[in-house]
């Protein structure tokens, strides 16, 4: 699962993570301990957003305001 995660996020970019856990077919609640896991690893990094709403899909909880990207910035 923290493989399909890594390669989701390069083939995405910085994505939030309901995209993520949509993608997976997971709850969000079991990937983001997945997240945090691969950050402690240095594989992804958590991007927290500054403004209000992002221009994305409007799906993120409104005080959960961060994206996941891989650590690297491969994919930024």
């Amino acid at each position: 699962m923290l493989k399909r995660i890594e390669a989701f996020l390069k083939a995405h970019g910085r994505t939030c993570l309901a995209d993520i856990a949509a993608h997976l077919g997971a709850p969000e609640s079991a990937v983001k301990p997945m997240l945090e896991l691969l950050e402690r690893k240095g594989k992804v990094r958590r991007v927290v957003m500054s403004a209000p709403l992002c221009a994305g899909c409007n799906r993120c909880a409104p005080g959960a305001r961060e994206e996941w990207t891989l650590a690297n910035g491969e994919a930024d």
